[in-house]
């Protein structure tokens, strides 16, 4: 049962953690802009979208998330997770060829996750730290059928990291608590290709980014604190190694790009994400067999649907507005701390404005209102309560066209 409860925590590594921060426009339409074809992003967004871009672009920016989540537990008073933020950049690259063909690179973090409550807080066997990230680098063609459709796509490079840390229910004479950390680095491999098509005012752009394994090898298990006796008798190890794997999701989108006039643009996202992959996590201690694992997750596939609009203002002042709704994958009975997800509405806006002829500055702003969610039964640990997170993202970005 101790080993039980000492692994299960590391499963909440995963679940509805996608970040859509991967462009300035895009945060300020809503977080997504598949139909259109309006700066390098597009890369990203869809890759086919490379050939109707009206010039060769370089972008480049990053976000500041902030994230605050109280916890009400059932029977404890209302607890912080403390005070931290998260940078995500990316950057940009799309170029015109000779003939049909764009070529571009687009380097970002689509995935990620933080969480750090106190360390003497309620829910500190469960976690008190845990960090993934992630780094896409994915070069890119795109091919001009005719004046109407292109395609495109490129495979994808993935980076990953990941760190957890908890107490564990063991103290010392002196009255300190044993703990654990896990870390380690991770690879994987993707693709993502997309279908573009104009007529007249009207873009469509259908994007499939696929599915991610993370495989996670090597990983350093460092336990601190621990009580003499459990050590002399083998049960818990001072340090290990051990491997796991953590599936990112495929994401299937379906955008519509309207042009209303010469300085209005309207945009209509659809983002289906393959959360249900992610059934299960297992670890493997190859020098400590006892210690491994297979933890059940089910969680379910999950459907965001985003609104935004551009108008130009001025020649040099370009303003956004966006909207949108994000379901999460979390089932009930899996909630934990480490994620405490639940469904999302945003608000967001954003600009443009051109410092000189081929040079702009961007800006966004969004707000994620997470709904209050109310875990009654946890399947993993039985620790239960009421999350409400808010997350703050400021963005800026610089963009130069030729």
């Amino acid at each position: 049962m101790m080993l039980w409860c000492l692994l299960v925590p590391f499963v909440t590594f995963a679940g509805g953690f996608q970040i859509n921060t991967q462009g300035q426009k895009a945060i300020g339409m809503g977080g997504s802009i598949t139909g259109l074809a309006i700066d390098g992003s597009v890369v990203f967004f869809n890759p086919a979208g490379m050939s109707f871009l009206d010039s060769n672009y370089v972008n480049a920016g990053f976000s500041l998330i902030i994230p605050q989540t109280t916890f009400l537990g059932q029977y404890s008073s209302s607890e912080k997770m403390s005070s931290q933020f998260y940078t995500p950049y990316y950057l940009y690259g799309a170029f015109k060829l000779k003939g049909k063909l764009s070529a571009g690179i687009s380097i970002n973090n689509p995935f990620g996750l933080g969480a750090k409550w106190d360390d003497n807080w309620s829910g500190r066997y469960i976690s008190q730290q845990a960090r993934l990230t992630s780094l896409f680098i994915q070069p890119s063609l795109s091919y001009k059928i005719n004046s109407h459709l292109s395609f495109g796509g490129g495979p994808a490079i993935v980076l990953g990291a990941a760190k957890f840390r908890k107490a564990i229910p063991y103290a010392n004479s002196d009255g300190t608590e044993a703990g654990v950390e896990l870390k380690g680095n991770a690879t994987g491999l993707g693709f993502n290709a997309g279908v573009f098509a104009s007529y007249g005012k009207i873009t469509i752009g259908i994007d499939y980014r696929s599915k991610v394994k993370l495989d996670l090898k090597n990983g350093d298990a460092t336990f601190t604190n621990v009580p003499p006796s459990l050590i002399s008798i083998n049960t818990i190890p001072s340090s290990t190694k051990f491997n796991s794997s953590i599936n990112l999701p495929s994401v299937f989108s379906v955008g519509f790009g309207y042009k209303l006039s010469d300085r209005l643009l309207m945009n209509l996202d659809f983002n289906f994400t393959g959360w249900s992959v992610y059934d299960s996590l297992n670890f493997e201690f190859p020098d400590y067999p006892t210690l491994n694992n297979s933890n059940a997750r089910k969680y379910k596939s999950s459907f965001a649907a985003r609104i935004g609009a551009q108008y130009k203002s001025t020649d040099k002042l370009t303003i956004r507005l966006g909207i949108a709704y994000d379901q999460t994958p979390v089932k009930d009975g899996y909630v934990s701390p480490d994620l405490p997800d639940a469904n999302k509405f945003v608000l967001a806006g954003g600009l443009t404005y051109r410092v000189k002829r081929h040079l702009y500055l961007e800006g966004s702003i969004m707000l994620e209102n997470v709904s209050e969610r109310k875990e009654i039964s946890n399947v993993n640990n039985n620790f239960n309560g009421t999350y409400k997170s808010y997350l703050y993202i400021f963005g800026l970005g610089l963009q130069y066209n030729f």
